[in-house]
């Protein structure tokens, strides 16, 4: 699937959420030369297409003058996601961290110890860097 074929899938998902006619519903542009665009059309995916996905947000925010942290743990991935696979005829989700990375960004300790404890328990890890390089991952698993 392009990102092109993604912006139809969800544009026919809003359709079928309104009365509206097709021509009144805004299309939705997806784009990987940004980490945020990435992860939005990375998350929207897996949603579309029956997994789990939600976006970790790890930043601390202000609070009465003071910083407080977040609640996460530090390296945790972007996204944590369940993917639907078919075993035996029973529906499972298979746990996905997805960690989106555009141009010369790198993992830190903290992700790749995330990473190591994630694969250890049985689930997947996959560093995004293009769109078609996540898409291929994520039909791998």
């Amino acid at each position: 699937m392009t990102l092109r074929e993604l912006e139809q899938l969800k544009h026919r998902a809003k359709c079928s959420n309104t009365t509206l006619p097709k021509s009144y519903v805004p299309m939705t542009k997806y784009s990987d030369k940004s980490a945020n665009g990435l992860t939005t059309a990375i998350v929207d995916f897996i949603r579309l297409t029956g997994g789990y996905a939600d976006r970790i947000n790890n930043t601390g925010i202000m609070r009465n003058g003071k910083w407080t942290r977040s609640g996460t743990r530090k390296g945790i991935a972007d996204i944590m996601a369940s993917k639907p696979i078919e075993v035996g005829g029973r529906l499972i989700g298979v746990q996905v961290a997805i960690e989106v990375k555009i141009g010369k960004d790198r993992q830190s300790d903290a992700q790749k110890k995330i990473e190591a404890e994630v694969i250890k328990s049985g689930g997947f890890y996959i560093i995004a860097k293009t769109w078609e390089q996540f898409y291929n991952e994520w039909n791998k698993i």
